[in-house]
């Protein structure tokens, strides 16, 4: 009965994301497809700090700097947004 107990925290423990954040490894995004809210490509993820990402464009045209809590979601191939295109200008760099 103890055993059992251990092993439904255990799993209860490892099936829930840290601090509920939508991506469970950051690096893992940094050179993945960016998504905004209205489904636009947004660009490239460039680089990962602390509490934000960088987004860069095609040609490094535009880069946008967004706290992590503007991402939504991660797939394992993209990474989407709370923001939709137009809501990203006001994190352009």
């Amino acid at each position: 009965m103890h055993t059992d107990n251990i092993i439904y925290n255990l799993y209860i423990s490892c099936d829930m994301p840290e601090e509920d954040s939508p991506v469970l490894d950051w690096d893992r995004i940094v050179h993945k497809n960016v998504r905004s809210k209205d489904g636009q490509d947004a660009g490239n993820v460039d680089a990962v700090d602390a509490d934000s990402i960088v987004v860069i464009t095609e040609g490094a045209r535009k880069e946008y700097k967004l706290p992590k809590s503007q991402v939504e979601g991660y797939n394992g191939a993209e990474v989407f947004l709370k923001s939709t295109i137009a809501e990203l200008q006001k994190f352009k760099v």
